[in-house]
């Protein structure tokens, strides 16, 4: 049987990295719609036709993650290539299976079971960033032939700059310009990033890590649960709608002594009202919170917060003004919780905008906000309502 596949020179880099005895580990680092994601999608489909009896797994940190992107393109691939059989699609486990019975199988890092499983073929950490370094020892060392890690160098330091080094490995760097697919349009936006923010540009056009001098928060600490104090006097939900954009629900426990404890419980695209109602609900089950408990939502969505007000939540409308929301952000002493990874990530690349001869704006740019946005609605509401002001006091004196 022969399969045409229309190829950008990312995947043929990486079959020939596949096909190269000496090297272990392929790291993909590029900047945005560079086709690397797809063509490692493509490369493993092909690997998985070429060979009997083979386990690829392909792994991210998270699974609402891993489905919205890249199990997304890998069975977009497939239906392309008129290669999908929903008959071999186990969709409970999140594997594919193929008539050779080679089989590619998707988890997230949450699985421990997984990770410490049986061992495979192929791996391919997808955002592979995003991976701790002993989250990643332990997918290695059950990995028998090689290794495939991408990402976007959004990360200043990493262990895959040094891994990528190793005599073992080799970097394929991409970037837009090696797509030839994309539309005008995704071009120009690209391009344009250099208008916007030259750090933004270095990473998502050009693909190479850029520390940034124009980072919003800078006084975040990351917190373990054993941290968290027992004197939280009020947890206070917000909330950012999206649907190609994660809607984020994030948790804020404020404290007497001015301190917020930020909590990551949802960050995830594609949901509907009827899907987020019950995800809500078992997040607060899980969470031991009553759905009393007050959720700041974005108000340009109101049909959502009618919907939830109607289950029985009690979401209000947030304040949307961002500079004073940022204010009340900044005067708080903030501590983020370590799995919550996608806020953590927001964090890093949160940023003020600038101009063209590098002067700041008193704005923030609209990317890497959706989680941004749930936590300063929570915490400006906190301090809208807590507010201590003067009082007169009379007493009595004797003369």
């Amino acid at each position: 049987m022969e399969l045409q596949l229309k190829h950008s020179n990312v995947f043929t880099r990486n079959y020939d990295a596949l096909n190269d005895t000496t090297k272990r580990f392929v790291i993909n680092q590029g900047g945005s719609r560079s086709s690397k994601t797809y063509s490692l999608c493509q490369l493993l489909i092909v690997y998985s036709l070429q060979n009997n009896n083979k386990v690829i797994s392909i792994v991210r940190k998270s699974l609402p993650s891993l489905k919205a992107t890249i199990m997304r393109d890998f069975f977009e691939v497939m239906r392309g290539l008129n290669l999908y059989d929903e008959k071999k699609h186990n969709k409970t486990e999140n594997i594919y299976s193929f008539s050779n019975g080679s089989v590619v199988e998707f988890f997230s890092l949450d699985d421990s079971q997984k990770v410490r499983g049986r061992k495979r073929d192929i791996l391919l950490c997808n955002e592979a960033n995003e991976l701790e370094y002993e989250e990643f020892l332990q997918l290695n060392m059950r990995t028998t032939f090689k290794v495939f890690c991408d990402f976007n160098p959004s990360d200043t330091e990493h262990f895959l700059y040094d891994l990528a080094e190793k005599e073992d490995s080799v970097l394929i760097h991409s970037t837009y310009k090696d797509n030839p697919f994309l539309e005008k349009e995704i071009i120009k936006q690209i391009e344009e990033l250099i208008l916007t923010d030259k750090d933004y540009y270095n990473i998502y056009a050009l693909g190479i890590p850029s520390k940034s001098t124009h980072t919003i928060y800078n006084h975040q600490k990351i917190f373990l649960n054993k941290d968290k104090p027992e004197g939280i006097v009020d947890t206070i939900l917000g909330i950012d709608f999206g649907y190609q954009h994660p809607t984020a629900l994030i948790r804020c426990d404020f404290t007497t002594n001015n301190e917020v404890y930020v909590t990551e419980l949802l960050y995830e695209s594609y949901l509907t009202s009827s899907d987020l109602i019950p995800r809500i609900k078992e997040i607060l089950d899980r969470e031991g919170l009553s759905y009393s408990t007050t959720m700041v939502g974005d108000y340009s969505r109101p049909e959502i917060i009618t919907e939830l007000n109607r289950n029985g939540f009690n979401c209000v409308n947030a304040n949307k003004s961002v500079k004073e929301g940022i204010d009340a952000v900044k005067s708080k002493i903030l501590y983020i919780h370590c799995d919550s990874i996608n806020l953590l990530k927001e964090f890093k690349n949160y940023k003020w905008k600038s101009t063209k001869d590098d002067k700041l704006l008193d704005e923030p740019i609209k990317m890497w906000d959706d989680g941004m946005d749930a936590m300063r609605y929570s915490i400006l509401h906190y301090k809208n309502n807590n507010v201590t002001t003067g009082s007169w006091s009379f007493d009595t004196f004797s003369f």
